[in-house]
């Protein structure tokens, strides 16, 4: 196979142009990670090295940067998005890990500042497993069991925890929180062991805000991922009623919330026995966290 140095520059400029022109915001950035993964070794790539590269891979490149001129995110592309301090992978049914939900990791981490404590989490609804993986990370003596619907889901838990080495510390519970007595169940799999921390990004989208979504996220992300029903609150409705019977009387649970569902959410903790704790803001100034605690 013939291969020719070039400069990466020269080479993603004409690409650079295109995504620019279709207004994509970092069209640079972009091409950098087409570009390296079109590579048959993966390479972080600068602007301006020199690579070998060859004319099948250039190929591998056009038709990546087709994808993402259709309107493609680039994490679909490649199939893996980088949240908190690891890069994770992703399939059609795991939900696009975002900055906003770090929020989360962060608020989790003020409340608990001991890392080398025992801790045993829940992450409900877990997709791609981006926040228990991540608390793993941070609490290297605790474990997380992650709850999720799909199937398809938790194989992506089991391939990233065994990417990061966090397998013997995982275990992935296909339960549906739409169910009857999902927490008996989900007990009996614990050893009515409860939890010290319970996570949740649950879906918060009301039906008419569906069609208003970026198109990246309304035709990439997986619906039921999105979709919270009428009033966006469906999924908080189904796992409030049951948390009281799942964390400890000395427990806290951190819930990702949608823009301007803050006083919503607490009343329906409170109904449910749960008093907010504290409300977290994201970078953007939106309160994108609700902590509770047993009243």
């Amino acid at each position: 196979m013939n291969y020719k140095n070039i400069d990466v520059y020269t080479l993603i400029k004409p690409e650079i142009l295109k995504l620019k022109n279709i207004g994509i915001k970092t069209p640079n950035l972009d091409c950098r990670i087409l570009l390296s993964n079109s590579l048959d070794r993966y390479v972080k790539l600068y602007n301006h090295q020199n690579i070998y590269i060859s004319q099948n891979e250039i190929k591998n490149f056009q038709g990546l940067i087709q994808q993402r001129l259709n309107g493609k995110p680039v994490s679909r592309i490649i199939n893996r998005r980088s949240f908190w301090k690891k890069e994770f992978e992703l399939n059609e049914e795991t939900l696009d890990p975002r900055t906003d939900s770090e929020t989360l990791i962060e608020t989790v981490l003020k409340h608990f500042s001991d890392k080398f404590q025992s801790l045993k989490i829940l992450d409900l609804g877990s997709g791609s497993g981006c926040l228990g993986l991540s608390l793993l990370g941070e609490y290297s003596h605790s474990e997380v069991s992650f709850f999720d619907t799909s199937k398809k889901s938790l194989e992506m838990v089991k391939i990233n925890a065994q990417k990061f080495n966090f397998f013997e510390r995982s275990k992935c519970i296909n339960l549906d929180w739409n169910i009857k007595d999902w927490d008996k169940k989900l007990m009996k799999i614990e050893n009515n062991i409860k939890f010290d921390i319970i996570i949740s990004n649950p879906p918060y989208i009301p039906t008419n805000d569906i069609k208003t979504l970026k198109k990246e996220v309304k035709k990439y992300d997986p619906y039921i991922a999105l979709h919270g029903g009428k009033d966006g609150l469906d999924s908080y409705r189904s796992i409030f009623s049951k948390l009281i019977n799942i964390i400890k009387y000395s427990g806290k649970i951190f819930l990702e919330i949608g823009n301007g569902q803050e006083n919503c959410v607490t009343k329906i903790g409170l109904e449910h026995g749960l008093l907010p704790k504290e409300y977290k803001k994201d970078l953007s100034g939106v309160i994108r966290v609700i902590v509770f605690i047993i009243k």
